[in-house]
This record gives structure tokens, C-alpha cells and sequence, in this order.
């Protein structure tokens, strides 16, 4: 286990630089759209219903799924981590490029989803309406959720040093977070397909052209850099 933790420690400044990204593009915006108003530059637009949407149900099960982003999002990070450096390293890079572009969006061009009329019964039903009540029904175009989920599953596409069945789960988990954002009604279907056109092209455009090595040799460069300076200076104390 020591082992381990050992191999994987250098992607934890990644994985901050990452919550820093995430925490600017969603929650700054989130606190724009706080008090504002019908009007007010940062409200949002309603997104149209298209016909598919029409016919999109709410399937209030699928709410644990959408739950599921974010922790099996770490573990395949960390996991990639542990396996690859070179595509741990174009997954981060994807990642921050993508929600900084969906920040940059949500700014400018704020949309709000209009949720439907529901009246809870289950426990799951209110688990649904609690999640819709959590946050402001803002930043939706596109998807941070299926950011996640499109990074989980080139991550396990990507990724052939992991575990078969991983792969396996991990491809299964990223499609099915992409369905919950639909059927709990969370996002329109654009939104995921915004998310798509983003993120793709990020990810071939880093794993093609060698980002993900070239941006691994910098941190370690880093890593070194500060690990020198640690030594030295414990060698003037001594």
C-alpha cells in the first residue's frame, strides 16, 4: 500500500490544479447566479425543449448513478495515475482545458434548465428534488458531469495497463452517468453533445501531439527542482 501511495503522489498537484479549475469554472459561476433575477445578465436563458427532450422521461433511479461521477472520476484518475503517467497526463490536461472553456461559457452565455413539475414520493423522489433544489439550475451547457464521465471512459479505452475489468466498468459507468443526466433531468441532451465536441478534439489534440508526455517531463522537472532545494537546505542546517 505504501507502494502505492508512493507511485501515485506526484499526480496529487495535477489533481489540485484540477479542483482549482473546477471550483473557478462551476462555483464562481454558481455564485453569480446566486441573486440574480429574471433579466440580470447572469440568470441564464432557458434552454428550448427539443422533440427528443419531449420524450425523455424522468427516471428518478438513475439519480445514484449521477452521484457516481466525481468519486469514480478520482479513482480512475488516480488509478490512471498508478498505470501511466504519459495518459494520466493527457487526462488532466483535457480535463483542465475543458471546464476552463465551459467556465468561460457559463460567463458569457449562462443557461437555466426548467425543471419539470414532480411530485415526490420515494425516498429516490426526494432524493431527486433535493439534488435539483442543492444548486441553482445553471451552467448547463455543457456538462461538467459528462466532462467526467467522457474522461472516465477514454480513460479506460485509453488506459490498457488497467485491469480488464475496470475497463470494462469504467467504459459502462461513463455511459450510463451520461443517461443520468437526462433522465434525472439534470441536462438536455445538447448539453452532453456540447460536452462531446469539446472534449474530444482536446483529448486527440493532447494524445496525438505528445502533450501529455511533454507536460509529465515538466513536472517532474518540477519535482526535482524542488526536491534539490529541500536537500540543500538541509545541508546548510546541518
Amino acid at each position: 500500500m505504501k507502494k502505492f501511495f508512493l507511485k501515485i503522489s506526484y499526480a496529487i498537484l495535477p489533481f489540485l490544479i484540477f479542483l482549482l479549475v473546477l471550483a473557478i469554472s462551476y462555483l464562481g459561476n454558481q455564485i453569480l447566479t446566486t441573486h440574480s433575477e429574471p433579466g440580470d445578465f447572469h440568470y441564464g436563458t432557458p434552454w428550448p425543449n427539443t422533440p427528443l427532450d419531449d420524450k425523455i422521461p424522468l427516471i428518478a433511479e438513475f439519480i445514484y448513478v449521477y452521484y457516481f461521477t466525481f468519486p469514480v472520476g478520482i479513482i480512475t484518475f488516480f488509478y490512471l495515475a498508478y498505470k501511466n503517467k504519459t495518459r494520466l497526463y493527457d487526462i488532466f490536461i483535457t480535463l483542465c482545458l475543458s471546464f476552463a472553456i465551459s467556465g468561460i461559457i457559463y460567463f458569457f452565455f449562462q443557461t437555466r434548465f426548467i425543471k419539470p413539475d414532480f411530485t415526490p414520493e420515494s425516498f429516490t423522489d426526494k432524493f431527486v428534488v433535493w439534488t435539483w433544489n442543492s444548486t441553482n439550475p445553471t451552467n448547463c451547457f455543457p456538462s461538467q458531469h459528462c466532462f467526467m464521465a467522457i474522461a472516465i471512459f477514454i480513460g479506460c479505452v485509453d488506459g490498457k495497463e488497467l485491469k480488464l475489468w475496470y475497463r470494462i466498468f469504467g467504459c459502462v459507468i461513463g455511459i450510463l452517468i451520461v443517461l443520468a443526466t437526462v433522465f434525472t433531468r439534470q441536462h438536455f441532451w445538447v448539453d452532453f453533445l456540447a460536452s462531446f465536441v469539446i472534449m474530444v478534439p482536446i483529448w486527440l489534440l493532447s494524445r496525438f501531439s505528445r502533450s501529455g508526455q511533454t507536460c509529465a517531463k515538466k513536472f517532474d522537472d518540477f519535482y526535482l527542482a524542488v526536491q534539490k532545494k529541500i536537500e540543500n537546505r538541509k545541508r546548510k542546517k546541518d
